[in-house]
């Protein structure tokens, strides 16, 4: 579908761009445009289009050994050419020979089938589209050769370059207004959210860093492997990538420049770069324009997930090269977004496990919550002093949400992780408070109380649950109401409010208290729409509850 977004711009390419067509004729030439500077020159000026470039040529003495035949001592030379445009545009160029070797001295990078050709290495286009550096290529070097006063083949680069060139990194990038940046970057921000969504993949190696030095999201970057992007989208495999929001390296303290005018670099970037590091190879040439598609998916995506419009201009901000006001030519698909179902579904383990908790499996999970790296079954037992096979039958049980590895114990998520450290220390500062209200009223053992008001105690905690009343009075039915977004319908975004209140009612009956109760108890809650929902606990449970 067509997602009318503003059209991403190319921040850096790096890559191989192999010319066939001439075979090596275009290298040795280059090699006596060189000689003609003398071996070099800065500061040579040429205009394109109207565009002024500075360009510098020169050599350097490379790694490649020269044929038999080849009138050269040492190795061959690789000649740079690097030219600056304006508004921050740059073409760094390294041409190098591709020939027909023998087995002995043929590079292992160079295909045995290339045959002579003239390889052209980008290192780090700045600013430029994949098609204006075709462009270039040609351009910058037939006018350089002129200035030399060297004869250059009008046709020399200007062919398809051949199918072994390649795109080794590739980054394409939207400039977001600062105020929207706060929700990729902010502590529950789509890059915090997709971190703990993907970090626990086992053989995946997910980097997260977060620069906030001079401004909150100076420099943040996550970086997924092939895996981990393809597990964020439902429709095959796609491509690993880091994603990044970014300012420039002298933060902008003020959003106008000294004469009034708006200066877009106040503002981060939100870009996807392609890296051939994190994927199990490059991407050939003839390829790049669905990495471009992509690439562009991704960041319209990220976007989305995390609540920013992408229709229309106003999340955005033009500068020299990314125009918000312009439209893409690419057609996206938007997908769901990953982060709520995985929360939702850890969330769901979290309460049942908690639920049916012993006293030996809250001493073994608090034992665990307590440490960043796990314990192991022989420290678990000197703190708890519970034998360790005994241990290991409460591993048995919270396999939802501890993980054993040769008597290594760890929680499965640093999502599970947190949320059970977090209602460990809400359960310490409430847990004696609600025992003493539950022995007063139902007068049981508070021994037993402990135990059990941690379970109802979780419940309310976890989605943010007040008892109104509490149906002791013989007049009035007890009312609970829910402060988290809840659903009718069982594959919504949200939780399920009949599945919710079957955890309510286990929670309950383990407190101690009558079914009937909480059965008749009314339910208050929001609905997606906004719309505020009453209704008898059994009715919810038995007209939405899945199953």
């Amino acid at each position: 579908m067509n997602a009318d977004h503003p059209a991403t711009a190319a921040h850096e390419i790096r890559g191989y761009l192999t010319y066939s067509d001439y075979g090596d004729s275009p290298y040795w030439q280059w090699g006596k445009v060189v000689a003609a500077f003398d071996g070099g020159r800065k500061d040579i000026n040429l205009e394109l289009d109207g565009e002024r470039w500075v360009v510098s040529v020169g050599y350097q003495n490379g790694g490649l050994e020269p044929r038999p035949s080849d009138p050269i001592d040492g190795n061959l030379r690789e000649y740079r050419v690097t030219a600056h445009g304006e508004e921050e545009r740059k073409l760094p160029l390294l041409i190098q020979p591709r020939l027909d070797w023998d087995a002995e001295r043929r590079p292992q990078s160079v295909p045995a089938d290339l045959g002579l050709a003239t390889n052209v290495k980008l290192e780090q286009c700045v600013n430029l589209e994949p098609a204006e550096i075709e462009d270039l290529i040609p351009r910058v070097l037939r006018l350089i050769a002129e200035k030399a006063g060297v004869d250059w083949h009008p046709n020399y680069f200007t062919g398809t370059p051949h199918e072994y060139s390649s795109v080794t990194q590739y980054e394409r990038y939207l400039r977001v207004m600062r105020e929207f940046g706060r929700k990729i970057v902010n502590s529950d921000g789509i890059f915090h959210r997709l971190f703990h969504l993907l970090a626990d993949q086992e053989g995946s190696k997910i980097v997260f860093s977060a620069d906030n030095r001079d401004v909150v999201g100076y420099n943040h970057q996550l970086q997924l492997p092939t895996r981990a992007v393809s597990d964020m989208f439902p429709d095959g495999t796609r491509h690993g990538m880091q994603l990044k929001h970014y300012h420039p390296e002298h933060v902008r303290k003020d959003e106008k420049t000294d004469d009034g005018e708006t200066d877009p670099l106040y503002h981060p970037k939100l870009g996807a770069l392609f890296k051939k590091g994190l994927n199990d190879e490059s991407i050939r040439w003839h390829e790049i324009d669905d990495l471009t598609q992509e690439l562009e998916e991704t960041l319209v995506n990220v976007l989305e997930w995390a609540d920013i419009p992408t229709k229309g201009s106003t999340s955005f901000i033009s500068d020299w090269h990314f125009d918000a006001n312009s439209r893409s030519e690419q057609d996206v698909a938007l997908f769901e977004d990953p982060t709520p179902a995985v929360e939702a579904s850890q969330e769901s383990v979290l309460i049942s496990t908690l639920t049916r908790l012993s006293d030996r499996d809250t001493d073994v999970l608090e034992r665990v919550v307590r440490t960043d790296g796990g314990l192991h079954v022989g420290e678990i037992a000197t703190e708890t002093e519970w034998s360790t096979s005994t241990i290991y039958r409460a591993l048995r049980k919270l396999d939802d949400l501890l993980e054993n590895e040769n008597g290594n114990v760890s929680f499965i998520s640093a999502k599970i992780r947190d949320r059970v450290r977090e209602l460990v220390s809400q359960l310490d500062e409430t847990v004696e408070a609600t025992t003493r209200i539950i022995e007063d009223t139902l007068r049981v053992d508070p021994r037993d109380l402990e135990r059990q008001g941690r379970a109802w105690q979780n419940w309310l905690t976890r989605y943010g649950a007040e008892l109104v009343r509490d149906g002791e009075q013989p007049s009035e039915n007890a009312k609970i109401r829910l402060r988290e977004i809840l659903s009718v319908y069982k594959s919504d975004s949200y939780e399920n409010i009949g599945e919710i209140l079957e955890y309510g009612k286990i929670s309950w009956i383990k407190a101690g208290r009558d079914p009937a109760v909480f059965e008749n108890a009314t339910v208050v809650f929001d609905d997606p729409e906004g719309t505020t929902v009453a209704n008898k606990a059994r009715l919810l449970i038995s007209k939405y509850a899945p199953g």
